[in-house]
C-alpha cells in the first residue's frame, strides 16, 4: 500500500470533491479515483458513498476507522520525515519552560557548551502548554517542562526529573504570619499577586482555591517572579510560589500548604513516543537528566 492513497484518502474526505482533491496535489482525477480503488481492493472493504440528495462522501464504518488511522500514520510520517532531517544537519529544537529556565538554562548550558553542541541545539523558550503542543505536532524535538502528572498525553514519553512543591510568600509584616498554624484557607481571605498563566503556577493556585470553595483575591498577574517578590516585600499582597525558579528576596517568609492536597507535579523530559533517541538527541537528553541529578543549584 501507497502512504500516498492515504494522503489522498484524507484529503478527499476533507474537501468532499475529487476535482479540488487532484488539484490540491497536481494530479489528474482519474489518479484520486484509483488510489481509492487500490485502498477498497486491499481492505477489502467499501470506504464510503455519496449521499443521494447532497452528494456528500459519507464514511462507512470501515471508511472511519481508516480516516481515524490515516490522520495518525501521515502526522507521524511527517515527524518522521522532520526528525531524520534534523538528524542529516545534525540539529535539535529544545523547548523549556520560564521557570525552570531562570533556574536550570545556566547549568543545562554549560556542559551543552563544553560539548561543542551549543551550534546544533535550538532552544526556545515558552509555556508548558504550548511546549507540549509543540512536541505532539513536531514542532519540537524535546522539551522540559512542568507538568500536573494526570494531564500528559500518552503519545509523549517523559521522564520525571524533579518534583516540586508550591509554598505561600509573604512579607515578615504581614497579619497572617502572626497565626500560630497559618494555612491556605487563612492565606485566600487575603490579595494575592500571582504567575500568569505562562507559568504552571495559577492553574494549581486555583486549583488549591477551588477545593476550598473559596474565590480568590488575584491583584496582579505576571510573568516576571522579581516583580511578584517585590509586591510581597512591600507587604501590598501575598505570593503563591513553587521552589523552582528565582528564589524570592532575603528577609521574606515561605510558609507550607498543608490543609490542601496539591496536585503531583514534576519536572518532566518530554518527547514524543515513537522518536528514537540516538545520536545528538541521546546527548542532549543525557545532558538535562544529569544536570537535574545533581540539583545543588
Amino acid at each position: 500500500m501507497n502512504i500516498k492513497d492515504l494522503y489522498y484518502f484524507q484529503r478527499l474526505i476533507s474537501t468532499q470533491s475529487y476535482t479540488q482533491t487532484a488539484a490540491d496535489f497536481h494530479v489528474s482525477q482519474p489518479t484520486i479515483l484509483q488510489a481509492i480503488k487500490r485502498l477498497e481492493r486491499h481492505f477489502q472493504t467499501t470506504l464510503f458513498f455519496r449521499q443521494a440528495k447532497t452528494k456528500a462522501l459519507v464514511l462507512t464504518p470501515s471508511g472511519q476507522q481508516l480516516l481515524l488511522a490515516a490522520n495518525d500514520i501521515i502526522a507521524n510520517w511527517q515527524h518522521v520525515n522532520e526528525s531524520i532531517g534534523h538528524l542529516r544537519q545534525h540539529t535539535l529544537r529544545l523547548g523549556i519552560e520560564p521557570s525552570v529556565g531562570e533556574r536550570y538554562l545556566p547549568a543545562l548550558t554549560k556542559p551543552i557548551v563544553e560539548k561543542d553542541l551549543l551550534s546544533s541545539i535550538h532552544t526556545v523558550e515558552m509555556g508548558a502548554n504550548q511546549l507540549v503542543k509543540q512536541v505532539l505536532n513536531g514542532q519540537l524535538d524535546l522539551a522540559v517542562s512542568c507538568n500536573l502528572d494526570q494531564t500528559l498525553d500518552e503519545r509523549l514519553a517523559v521522564t520525571p526529573l524533579r518534583p516540586f512543591t508550591f509554598k505561600i510568600l509573604c512579607s515578615p509584616e504581614h497579619a497572617i504570619t502572626k497565626l500560630e498554624h497559618p494555612t491556605f484557607k487563612d492565606a485566600l481571605q487575603h490579595p494575592f499577586v500571582i504567575l500568569n498563566a505562562t507559568y504552571l503556577n495559577k492553574l494549581v493556585f486555583h486549583q488549591l482555591a477551588e477545593q476550598l470553595s473559596i474565590e480568590p483575591q488575584v491583584m496582579f498577574e505576571s510573568d516576571n517572579s522579581t516583580l511578584i517578590s517585590g509586591l510581597v516585600k512591600e507587604n501590598l499582597a501575598l505570593g503563591f510560589i513553587s521552589d523552582i525558579g528565582t528564589p524570592p528576596e532575603d528577609g521574606l517568609v515561605e510558609i507550607p500548604i498543608t490543609d490542601v492536597q496539591a496536585p503531583s507535579v514534576h519536572i518532566n523530559l518530554i518527547r514524543r513516543a515513537h522518536q528514537f533517541p540516538i545520536g545528538l538527541f541521546k546527548q542532549v537528553m543525557d545532558i538535562v537528566e544529569d544536570t537535574f541529578k545533581d540539583d545543588t543549584i
